[in-house]
């Protein structure tokens, strides 16, 4: 398959995988704070909130129990200027209904939960706006997809901060087993797909309990795809990875991201530092999509750590992002580097700069490896990858495949090693053009090949 056919493929299956959006809040005409609060008035389809009580009339510990007891209720919707409800205990949504909850800026603050903050055991759609969640003992939102499941479970969040939370800030999770035994996944979970949409949405300083918490965590086992998308989004100061996405079983990783920012995660545990964004992808399936405006800087391994194992291909595609100062690299593409079983890697990757990366070790500010029986092709423009610890560039095909490579106008210097390195490790032929290649100041050659044309 062509690299154009493979990439309008992968646009159709995220295009045809997209939920229709979702409706956020209300809009309100009146300035005033008492003419808003009467236009909210409880029906048998909507909660109103009214107190920062823990319970009671009004509250939303009412509200979401009135969700529970009848699957009329879709909507629970605050008034404006609640100000700061501390609850006791867990909020917890057993309905099975999709529901909706308008925050309209109320701050919901778990820190006397002793658990989670708010959760949600069975319902197939969850959205949350304009709300903040803080300093739940676990998890500040947490979405567990049932065992039964089927279809589509999705949740979506704009307009919210989660902050402080002990747990993970925001855990979507539809494995059985989520940690991992003796180095092997196990990939059970649900028949349903998982699709997690995030739009103006913080993931701050999060997970600071137990190593591997995470800003924000999607798993998705079983049957089913994962799909991601994301735009002017902030996951910063997380104890583990920023965002981390797991998907294990049938199934492949889809994800647009935009205009976001992933920052400083990652120091928690200094046995095992985390990344910004971390993809892990096993058993049948691809990771196919692209990222657009993303900085993924500062963090204490890799800024962006995308990793495919076993049958499928690594096709995410990169345009104006930047990865600079992380501990190892910058940006780490990985086709079947745990678990072979075969795949491409494949990606065009435009005005990208990785910049200052690996003083705690790596291959590259950006490196892009398949490992297994499978094929490297890719299409570099505009790079920039200076400074680094490492190589500026490391690209490499190691197993039994072919690598192609079209690289245009690079500037790569002052790193500790080669400015680009581009090896064909295996049987397969190798072919690469090179315009523009500038940098100076670098420990090793400017430009190595090993086993290309």
């Amino acid at each position: 398959m062509s690299r154009r056919l493979a990439l309008s493929v992968a646009a159709l299956a995220l295009a045809a995988c997209a939920p229709e959006s979702t409706p956020v809040g209300p809009t309100f005409l009146d300035s005033s704070l008492d003419a808003r609060a009467n236009l909210f008035v409880e029906s048998a389809s909507t909660a109103v909130v009214r107190t920062t009580e823990n319970d009671g009339p009004g509250s939303l510990r009412a509200a979401i129990g009135r969700a529970n007891a009848s699957a009329d209720v879709r909507v629970i919707q605050f008034v404006e200027g609640l100000g700061t409800i501390r609850i006791t205990s867990p909020l917890v949504y057993t309905g099975t209904q999709p529901l909706a909850i308008h925050g309209v800026d109320a701050v919901l603050d778990a820190a006397g939960s002793g658990d989670d903050g708010l959760r949600a055991t069975a319902t197939s759609s969850l959205t949350i706006t304009q709300l903040t969640v803080q300093n739940a003992a676990q998890e500040g939102i947490e979405l567990a997809v049932p065992a039964t499941a089927s279809g589509v479970v999705q949740l979506v969040l704009d307009g919210v901060t989660v902050r402080g939370n002990k747990g993970h800030g925001v855990l979507v999770n539809d494995q059985l087993v989520p940690d991992v035994v003796d180095d092997m996944p196990d990939p059970r979970g649900s028949d349903a797909s998982v699709v997690v949409r995030v739009r103006r949405t913080r993931f701050l300083d999060n997970g600071y309990s137990v190593s591997d918490r995470d800003g924000l965590r999607v798993n998705e086992g079983g049957n089913g795809y994962l799909q991601f998308i994301a735009d002017d989004m902030a996951a910063n100061d997380n104890a583990a990875d920023g965002i981390e996405l797991d998907e294990r079983g049938p199934g492949s990783v889809l994800l647009q991201v935009t205009n976001s920012q992933i920052l400083r995660n990652g120091k928690f545990d200094p046995e095992d530092l985390d990344d910004g964004f971390d993809i892990d992808e096993l058993n049948e399936g691809d990771i196919v999509g692209q990222l657009r405006g993303v900085v993924a800087s500062d963090n204490y391994e890799e800024g962006l750590d995308f990793n495919e194992n076993d049958a499928g291909d690594l096709r995410v595609d990169l345009f104006g992002v930047v990865a600079n100062n992380n501990r190892e690299e910058g940006i780490d593409y990985e086709e079947d580097d745990d678990f072979a079983g075969g795949g491409d890697l494949i990606a065009v990757i435009v005005d990208v700069t990785a910049n200052g990366n690996g003083v705690d070790g790596g291959d590259g500010g950006l490196k892009i490896r398949e490992k297994g029986v499978g094929s490297l092709s890719v299409d570099l423009t505009r790079v920039r990858a200076d400074n680094n610890k490492v190589s500026g560039v490391d690209i490499r095909e190691t197993e039994a495949g072919n690598l192609v490579a079209r690289l245009e106008t690079f500037f790569v210097p002052g790193n500790a090693g080669r400015g680009v390195r581009v090896r064909q490790e295996s049987t397969g032929f190798g072919q690469v053009s090179s315009v523009n290649i500038f940098g100076t100041g670098n420990t090793g050659n400017l430009f190595d090949t090993t086993g290309v044309n």
